[in-house]
């Protein structure tokens, strides 16, 4: 196949039908032409035989009656003397190689002519000066005259009769154009059908095939098959088309690819987010029973607590009470060992209970602010244990804390350093509350062991033990976040950030 344009190849395949329509029209042009040709030559000679007998017929005629009636009509006879003379002049000029029947009674009609334009001239001269005075001489030219009419009168008939021939000769001759005619158109005809045949076919072949093969590959691409080649080697608009195609597939393989690379992502990303999402529920279940049996611990504890210690000293103030009544009673002064021990278990009994709701709820929370609540039970913290705690702040003296937020930040540091006695071995920590506007940040770091985060949150779940998941759910309520940076042997920092008070808080506030 031709490697050309679609619009080239297409002029390609019709020209051969365009130049069978074009021979087909110049042959019936040139047949038409020599029809037309043949009739105008039949009618031109037939025209003019007849002209020239008629005006010979009237030549004689008039020389005829001229001698009758022994006067002569000179400018009739001159005309038509003068137009047998051109006849004549212009058959003189025509060669003849060889002598038709036609031409051969053109020859006796041109005697003829010759004889009657003499004869007008002789007349014409004799009248001018004087008839003739002999009457044989005039009889002689009067009967002369009726043999040529005669003679015309036959030559008539024989030219009549060469003309009908003529008309049959040029009967056959159309007849036979017309049978040669038909047989060129029929020819033709049959040569058009079967170029027309072959042009559709070429052009079903050069547009068929490359439109089913790019059905075939829209197909296959369809069906997700995008490594599928489109081969079309035609060289017009289709190989282009078919380029155009596979560049597409491969832009769509392409993106098809990056698709699925995508998805996969996503994929992962969901997946993991979900495992998250387990692990989160699964805290906050944890938590949740971590909740409930502290809760139960604490109750307790708390029941353990005032039985041992509250419940006991106030049984033995109780009973030193009953006994100085009655010694009272009895006349018997007080002895000064027995009030000094009924007002040290007093003093003992109201401690315990200072401590007690001093854990359940700090008592200066409310009445010296947070800043100095951190400050007191760092301090009292540092005396208990013997780990040196350092409490700075920059910015937070000036802040008005919502309660809920206040307790929080104070469990955050309650919180951790308990986690510093239990389990980080530290004898110094480093605790800073600071103003970030629009946030605050609150950092515990110590010296002690240090330990791997992840390793630590897995095993703090395995023993459930949710010191730290308990510290980041707190946060996780005041909407901040929650970090962890720790490395074994090289301590451990806590790194907490939330959004700081608004301006115009409608809450409860610290006094």
């Amino acid at each position: 196949m031709l490697k050309i344009g679609l619009r080239k190849r297409f002029l390609l395949y019709f020209l051969p039908l365009i130049l069978v329509i074009l021979i087909q029209g110049g042959w019936c042009i040139w047949t038409f032409s020599t029809v037309h040709q043949h009739f105008s030559q039949l009618q031109q000679e037939a025209t003019m035989n007849a002209s020239a007998m008629l005006d010979l017929k009237k030549l004689l005629l008039s020389l005829e009656a001229g001698i009758r009636e022994r006067k002569f009509d000179r400018n009739l006879i001159r005309e038509k003397a003068k137009q047998l003379s051109a006849m004549i002049e212009r058959h003189a000029k025509h060669k003849h190689k060889s002598l038709s029947q036609e031409e051969q009674a053109a020859h006796k009609m041109l005697h003829h002519a010759i004889f009657a334009t003499t004869l007008s001239q002789y007349l014409l001269e004799k009248s001018e000066q004087a008839w003739p005075t002999k009457e044989e001489e005039l009889v002689q030219i009067s009967e002369a005259i009726r043999e040529e009419l005669a003679h015309l009168e036959n030559a008539i008939d024989r030219h009549l009769h060469l003309h009908m021939l003529q008309i049959d000769r040029t009967e056959v001759f159309v007849h036979q154009q017309y049978r040669h005619t038909l047989a060129v158109v029929a020819l033709t005809g049959v040569a058009v059908i079967l170029l027309t045949l072959i042009v559709v076919f070429l052009m079903m072949r050069s547009v068929l095939e490359p439109v089913k093969i790019l059905q075939e590959g829209t197909r296959q691409i369809g069906m997700g098959n995008l490594d599928h080649q489109v081969r079309i080697d035609s060289g017009d608009e289709f190989e282009f088309l078919a380029r155009e195609f596979g560049n597409m597939a491969e832009q769509l393989a392409g993106y098809h690819n990056a698709f699925d690379l995508k998805v996969q992502e996503r994929t992962e990303e969901l997946l993991h987010a979900n495992a998250e999402l387990k692990r989160a529920e699964e805290q906050v279940h944890n938590l949740s029973q971590k909740l409930l049996t502290v809760q139960e611990t604490e109750r307790q504890q708390i029941s353990l607590y005032l039985h041992d210690n509250v419940a006991q000293n106030l049984s033995s103030l109780k009973i030193t009470g009953e006994s100085l009544l009655q010694d009272a009673a009895e006349g018997h002064p007080p002895r000064q060992d027995e009030i000094a021990d009924w007002a040290r278990l007093l003093n003992h009994c109201i401690k315990t209970v200072r401590e007690l709701s001093y854990n359940l709820r700090p008592p200066g929370l409310e009445q010296i602010g947070l800043t100095s609540a951190i400050a007191d039970y760092c301090r009292d913290f540092s005396k208990q244990t013997d780990i040196v705690v350092q409490f700075s702040k920059a910015g937070v003296d000036t802040l008005d804390f919502p309660f809920d937020d206040a307790i929080n930040i104070y469990r955050l540091v309650q919180e951790g350093l308990n986690n510093i006695e239990k389990h980080a071995g530290a004898s110094k920590v480093d605790i800073r509350l600071i103003a970030s506007h629009p946030n605050i940040i609150l950092r515990i770091e110590d010296n002690g062991c240090g330990f791997d985060p992840e390793q630590g949150v897995r095993k703090a779940l395995e023993n459930k033990r949710f010191g730290l998941l308990g510290m980041e759910e707190r946060v996780r309520m005041m909407q901040g976040t929650f970090k962890i940076r720790s490395v074994p042997e090289q301590g451990t920092k806590i790194i907490v950030e939330f959004p700081g008070p608004a301006t115009e808080e409608a809450e409860v506030r610290l006094t």
